[in-house]
């Protein structure tokens, strides 16, 4: 018997069921493989989900502590719009391959497109120098697109503890697009509806498929809105997957506007301007 056989527990630990009209969990071990197979079958476009009219199809959003399961990765490189936060990764040999691979993904995957929320609309990199100056004839700023894999808060550098992203979900939804502005203009508009989250202990690792785990998938309304604005407001905060910096340093800041142009910019406008505009 291998020591990978002898630190293994008994598979009667491995539990899988369902509760209420739609739900499934699992304890256990492995239980990583009831979010992959749940990822399948959405991705199975059971119902035809994706082929309706101005759907750009399946899309996920999620954190782990850490990434480094193949399966797992092979799932979210399966999703056509994708972004997946970690925490800040140390700087050490261990484990090192795994993370490679996953910066590699985030190099050449698909990402997520941050117009999708209201939240990530006003943002520049910091990374491509000042934030962008705009005034009232600025052209329209250059979409973002979040990679694939970003990462997020502190790095643990030396044996001083840091506050880590410890929280692991998943939420699976669709994105669409529209070409009316919800004001009543003509615009691109691009959206992402929730339909399903996984929420579990498991981190994204080989490891935690041989330890006690659980894991289960809900599709509430309100539980999906706030799993929604929680992932968000961790990529607004992001970083690239590897970034330079220890520290908590988003990557994303937001643009300027030259007010004293947009104030003259509508003085000129006269009784063409709305009171409730000004």
């Amino acid at each position: 018997m291998s020591e990978r056989d002898k630190l293994q527990f008994p598979a009667s630990f491995r539990h899988a069921f369902t509760y209420g009209s739609s739900g499934a969990g699992y304890f256990g071990t492995d239980v990583l493989n009831g979010l992959t197979e749940g990822m399948d079958d959405f991705l199975a476009n059971r119902g035809g989900r994706w082929s309706r009219a101005r759907s750009l199809g399946p899309a996920l959003l999620g954190c782990v502590p850490w990434f480094d399961d193949p399966e797992l990765l092979d799932r979210v490189a399966r999703f056509p719009s994708a972004c997946v936060v970690v925490t800040k990764q140390e700087m050490k040999k261990r484990g090192r391959a795994g993370f490679e691979a996953l910066k590699r993904h985030a190099d050449q995957g698909p990402g997520f497109p941050a117009r999708a929320f209201s939240a990530l609309t006003d943002l520049a990199s910091r990374y491509e120098g000042d934030p962008l100056l705009l005034y009232p004839t600025s052209p329209e700023p250059p979409a973002v697109r979040i990679q694939t894999f970003r990462s997020f808060g502190f790095r643990k550098s030396g044996g001083t503890p840091v506050p880590i992203l410890h929280a692991k979900l998943f939420l699976l939804g669709e994105l669409w697009w529209h070409d009316e502005h919800p004001e009543g203009f003509v615009a691109d508009i691009v959206g992402f509806t929730p339909m399903r989250l996984w929420l579990g202990s498991a981190n994204g690792t080989k490891s935690s498929r041989l330890s006690l785990e659980f894991g289960l998938w809900v599709d509430d309304r309100e539980l999906l809105a706030h799993a929604q604005d929680f992932l968000v407001q961790l990529l607004r905060h992001s970083e690239e997957i590897d970034p330079h910096d220890d520290q908590f340093a988003p990557e994303f800041v937001p643009f300027d506007y030259d007010d004293e142009a947009f104030w003259e910019y509508y003085r000129d406008l006269g009784p063409e301007v709305c009171p409730e505009d000004e």
